[in-house]
Parts: C-alpha cells; structure tokens; sequence
C-alpha cells in the first residue's frame, strides 16, 4: 500500500517533474496536474476532457494524495494502492514526480494511402513547385508532401493531434472551444502549430525552400476543420449541428496561420454536415463512390464513425456516434495501436491461455482495436460470452470486486510483469454499444437509399481501425452486413488520398463542389428507426 500523503496547496513557483520524459513543468496557478501537463505541451490522455469520468488521464503522483470520490470510481483497488490518481482531479504540489503510465505514448499512425485506378492529372505549369495535403483527423495528423507537376509524393510526415491533450473526441473539444476562456485559440493555434512543424520539417529534410511551395489542401471533419480556421464551434454542439461554413474555401496561406510561403494558396474541402466533413469527401473522392456504376459502403469506423452509400453515384451519408472503445480509450486495458499493443487474439481452448499477437512483437502492455473485435468475437464463438454480450463462466474467468465478472487475457506469469491484461463485462458492453451505433447507420443509410444486403458490391473500410481489423471478425461480429469476406476491402487513409488529389487537380475540387451539393445527409438521432435499430443491433 502505497502512502498517502496530506498535500500543500500550489505554490507560485511549483515545479513538476513528469517522468518517462524527465520534463519539469512549472504549474500554473491552480492548474490541475494535467492542466500543467498540456501547459507544457505534455499529452495525457482525458477523452472526457477533465470531467474526472472516463479514467483515462490515469498518472501514479507521488507524493501520493488522498483519493478524490473520482478516482474512487474510476480506478480499482489496486491502483489506487499502487498509487494512480486522476490527473484532472489533483493540483500539483512543488517537487511532484508524475509518471505517466507508457500505452500513453504515441501510437502507430495509418499513412499508407490505397487509391483508385484512375491516375491523377496534375494541373499544367507547376513543374518544380511543391504543395502539401493535409490530413487533419481528430487523433492524428498527416502530411504528404507532393511534387506538383508529376503529382509524385516526395514524403510524408504524421503526429498525434496536440489537441488530444483537451479531449480525445471532438465533443469534449467543442465543450472547451465554448466553456474555456481562450479555449478556441488554444485549440487552434496548438494544430496550426503542429502542422506548420511537420511542414518544415519536411521541408528542411528535403532541402525544399519554402518560396517553391505554392499549395496546400485540407481535409478533416467539420469540427477538426472549424478549429483550425478558428471559427465558431457552437452551433456543432447544439441540435441541428449545423456548420459554420460548408463550401470549399480557398484562403492565403497567411490568413490561416501557415508559414511556408505565406503567399501560397491553401484550400479547404467542404464539409457535408455538422459530424461528417471533408474527411469524408476525400474518401468518397478517393473510391470514385461519386461516380460508380456499382452499389457500394464506404465506412470509417473512429470515434465519429462516418457511413456513406454510393447507389450507382446517388449519395448518401450519416454519422454515428461509435464512442472510443474500438480505439482503446473505453476499455479496461484498451490502448492505441502502439508497441506493445495486442494486436489479434483467438482463442483455442476456452481453458488455455490465447494465442496473442503483440505489435513490436514485445511483452504486450494492452488491447487495440482489432484485438478488441477479435476478443469478443473470440468468447461468443467459445461460448463464453452469451448473445446478449453476458460472460458466462470458464477456467478464465473471473468474478472481480470493482470490475464484476472479467476474461484473464494474460496472467501476471505468462507476461513476466507485476500486472495482468483482462477484458472486463463492462469492457463487452462498450464494444456493444459502438458496434451497434455504427450497424445502426449502415441500415438506416441502407433502408433510406432502398438497397438491401444482396445489392451490395463492396464494403470499403477507411481509416487506422479499418485497415488492421481482420474482415473475418467484423463480420461475426456482425459491425458489417452479412456479405463474402472477399467484399470488404480496406482502403486505408482514404481521406489523405482525397487530400492529394484535391491539392493536385482543379478538376477534382470541381468534382467535389458538384457531390457534395448533391449527398443527402441522414441524421440518426431524429430517425423514426433508430432506437429499435440501435437496441436490435445489440446483440453478439
């Protein structure tokens, strides 16, 4: 049992150190632990952004202070023993050491871009000239730096997001764009920031001279691309969600806060509705879904899963509110796509230990996204799990104080460590919960376009989650309709492909500013269906 110890308020010159980076901070004047943190320019991860309710700012803070209701709640018994404590919940004290658990770090981040057939035409007289697509997600950002002329990629750069340290999910961000003094500078120049150093690091990597750029394009949803023009995100937080501004834009590069040749021009992809945006248009401008004579699904399953319906080229799109859990933040041991992550898992004997596969191919520290569908997939076809999503009972399972019944992924002595992985029952009904908001709008879309399952010619899966879930599992899992296997094609950064053409072609913008007038946005919440579709979806 780890000491607790009475703290002494803050003090003006409180310095903290935060370790494994070894960073010493000096706190603001009642700041937070993670305030402190992001004042630093420190990540700690807070999906819910400092409400002291999702658990995942989790630090050991030593001295160790008393336990606050929150983390009482959030964490268990042997945490709290061991020392963790909220970062939202505690003010620093001068000399504290703040050890940040390591799944914290950066994760492994999709680049690789999976486009079309149909080659890309450059636009005439930018030989020798350099532009910049960018990526703008609300995890990560990437930045591909194009030769004009040829249209080839010289390189590319990728970041975790620096406003993750304000909430993981775009609503805890728009809450603090609204509620926090500055809250929507802070948010803005934190990813202006961040991009303009990707820039020149790309540019200083490749000897580039920053008059040769002369263009840059965007993509990103609509509040990902509010926040970098530093416009208005209430109106995203309140019913209808409407959007500021949903045209193209094209703007000096000056103007948005660019600084490789202010001059140049930056253009900024329309946004089709409050929670679907340019990300989405460059997905569908990637898969030529505008243009298709087939019936197809375009799906980027994240924490605002988007959905889009290609009837012959007749558009439709929805958003669903997925939550976290298929990227880690909901999940007792959940963790971004990182080393040390699990990766796949199956299950061979329900009495034996699962057979793993760990990225880096490393001592596992945690559970990602595909392993989080494999796992659950796993137990239902082990008759571990019942379809209401209820463990039932095994060698592995367990009846937990804090956690109630819980799956031994892997003990203590099978990891060689002093900590063991589990997949909890409350950990179960988050993966239900996301995989039914995400099928609820793929009927929904389906049933609005008046297509059914037979109709389909192709599921295309966009995006980091997309890209590494094995098709198998969501199928049993039942997060997609019910189609061949060889149907499901992962296409990867979808929307930096559509980034790339847009910085490319005038002829591609044309194309876009025509679709995206025409797309017929559906919104979930205010369907006659959804509930019943949503609680049906539930099951396993």
């Amino acid at each position: 049992m780890v000491k607790q110890t009475r703290l002494v308020p803050i003090t003006k010159n409180t310095l903290v150190v935060f370790e494994p980076a070894g960073l010493r901070i000096s706190a603001p004047q009642e700041a937070t632990v993670l305030e402190t943190a992001r004042s630093g320019g420190l990540h700690i991860a807070s999906e819910c952004g400092g409400k002291g309710t999702c658990g995942s700012c989790k630090v050991i803070l030593q001295p160790v202070p008393a336990p606050t209701r929150n983390d009482l709640q959030c964490l268990s018994k042997e945490e709290i023993a061991q020392g963790y404590r909220l970062a939202c919940q505690h003010t620093p004290v001068n000399g504290m050491r703040v050890i940040i658990p390591q799944n914290i770090a950066e994760a492994k981040i999709l680049t690789e871009t999976k486009p079309s057939s149909r080659a890309i035409v450059p636009d005439s007289g930018l030989q020798g000239k350099i532009g910049f697509a960018i990526d703008i997600g609300t995890t990560t950002i990437v930045v591909y730096m194009m030769e004009l002329g040829s249209g080839i990629q010289i390189t590319q750069a990728a970041a975790l997001n620096p406003q993750i340290a304000y909430g993981e999910d775009v609503m805890s961000r728009i809450t603090y764009a609204m509620n926090k003094e500055d809250g929507l500078e802070t948010l803005r120049d934190k990813v202006v920031g961040r991009v303009n150093r990707l820039i020149s690091e790309l540019c200083e990597s490749q000897s580039v001279d920053h008059e040769d750029v002369v263009r840059y394009s965007f993509v990103g949803n609509t509040a990902m691309h509010h926040l970098f023009l530093g416009l208005e995100v209430a109106n995203l937080g309140l019913s209808p969600y409407n959007p500021t501004i949903s045209s193209p834009l094209k703007k000096r590069a000056h103007d948005v806060g660019l600084t490789a040749n202010t001059e140049a021009e930056a253009y900024f992809a329309p946004n089709l509705a409050g929670f679907v945006g340019g990300d989405t248009v460059g997905f569908i401008l990637s898969q030529e879904l505008h243009k298709s004579d087939k019936v197809s699904l375009g799906i980027d399953v994240g924490t605002n899963g988007e959905i889009v319906v290609s009837k012959k080229g007749e558009l439709f799109c929805c958003s669903a509110a997925a939550g976290s859990a298929f990227e880690g933040a909901t999940i007792r041991d959940g963790m971004r796509g990182q080393k040390g992550a699990i990766e796949y898992i199956s299950i061979e004997s329900p009495e034996e230990p699962p057979k793993l596969t760990v990225i880096g191919d490393i001592t596992p520290r945690g559970i990602c996204g595909s392993a989080i569908v494999d796992i659950v997939v796993e137990l239902r076809e082990n008759e571990l799990l019942d379809s209401t999503g209820r463990l039932t009972s095994g060698n592995r399972i367990e009846e937990h104080e804090d956690f109630g019944r819980l799956y031994v992924i892997a003990e203590e002595r099978e990891l060689g460590s002093n900590r063991r992985i589990v997949f909890t029952q409350k950990d179960v009904r988050q993966v239900q919960l996301a995989k039914a908001a995400i099928r609820a709008g793929i009927q929904i879309l389906m049933q609005e376009a008046e297509i059914g399952v037979d109709d389909l010619r192709g599921i295309y899966l966009a995006g980091a989650f997309g890209n590494y879930i094995r098709p198998s599992s969501a199928l049993k899992l039942g997060l997609l309709p019910p189609v061949d296997e060889s149907m499901v094609i992962p296409v990867g950064n979808a929307a930096g492909d559509g980034a790339k053409r847009l910085l490319l072609s005038e002829n591609e913008r044309k194309a876009v500013k025509e679709f995206a007038e025409r797309v017929r946005y559906v919104e979930l919440a205010n369907h006659d269906d959804f509930t019943e579709t949503f609680t049906g979806a539930m099951s396993i």
